[in-house]
């Protein structure tokens, strides 16, 4: 009786599904904004999560999209970069990063990827009166929601971009593609150590476990920085909370999945919502 006290999601003969594919799927925000979101503008589709396990993903992925009610579908860790795979065609930012979270089925039924959460965690940023023009970041984490903050932070005029990873070897291609690709001349292979950056972002999953390890040495970080997670289901991460007691400007991993959905929408093609407007049709506090 979990779901006592919610309204019944309205799934007709003709409702069109949007699935959320990743690997746990327990701690995804997506099903509850978007299918409030569609509930407030009439769009008869839901969104659901799809809990594929990496090694079946080859298998189970692109088979979705054979299920002619499947238009689309996000994607979260692990598969943003084994989804890439099996697009037809990639938009020039998930060349870049080598990561999609974004596939539309077209009506010719190609798949078209896309990635948002850089453009989504650098709006957020904006929004909040932060601009990344000039700044030396670092981003911590590699995998696909690393990779597409370091290519939108460069895009935005990032002065240097350190990309930081236990997996050297990611992190060294990442860098590589962010220079090759022109996104940013000073691209490289950072540690985890604050000093020197204006920005620090959080991209690991490190966070979400109350066991987990900060992912950088906080006492560390000078007060002018700017701290960022992107973890969503929690607001005040360990990270944020030590980063603020250390006099650190903080931002929350939630402004970029608001600042995603007019991205979303649009892909999906519902045009015309602003993520201003996505507030206040589903309640969203700031």
């Amino acid at each position: 009786m979990g779901n006592a006290g919610q309204n019944p999601l309205s799934i007709t003969g003709s409702t069109l599904l949007y699935p959320v594919i990743g690997y746990p799927v327990g701690q995804v925000k997506a099903p509850i904004l978007y299918n409030k979101l569609f509930a407030a503008i009439g769009i008869d589709a839901v969104v659901v999560p799809l809990e594929i396990a990496p090694a079946d993903f080859t298998r189970v992925g692109p088979a979705l999209f054979a299920v002619s009610n499947v238009r689309g579908a996000m994607v979260t860790i692990p598969h943003k970069p084994a989804c890439v795979d099996f697009l037809d065609e990639a938009s020039a930012t998930v060349k870049a990063a080598g990561a999609c979270n974004a596939i539309v089925k077209r009506a010719d039924g190609t798949l078209f990827g896309d990635l948002f959460d850089g453009v989504g965690f650098v709006r957020g940023l904006n929004r909040a009166g932060i601009d990344p023009k000039g700044m030396r970041c670092l981003v911590v984490g590699s995998g696909g929601v690393g990779a597409a903050i370091a290519v939108a932070l460069g895009q935005a005029g990032a002065s240097a971009v350190g990309v930081s990873d236990i997996n050297t070897d990611s992190a060294g291609k990442l860098a590589g593609r962010l220079a090759s690709f022109g996104i940013c001349r000073d691209a490289f292979v950072a540690t985890n150590a604050p000093e020197g950056y204006d920005l620090v972002v959080n991209a690991t999953p490190l966070g979400l476990k109350e066991t987990d390890p900060l992912p950088i040495p906080v006492e560390r970080v000078a007060a002018r920085t700017v701290v960022a997670d992107v973890i969503m289901k929690i607001d005040y991460t360990p990270l944020l909370l030590a980063a603020r007691e250390r006099g650190c400007t903080i931002h929350m991993g939630r402004e970029m999945f608001i600042e995603m959905a007019p991205l979303y929408l649009s892909l999906f093609g519902y045009e015309g919502y602003t993520s201003d407007g996505i507030r206040k049709l589903v309640g969203y506090q700031d």
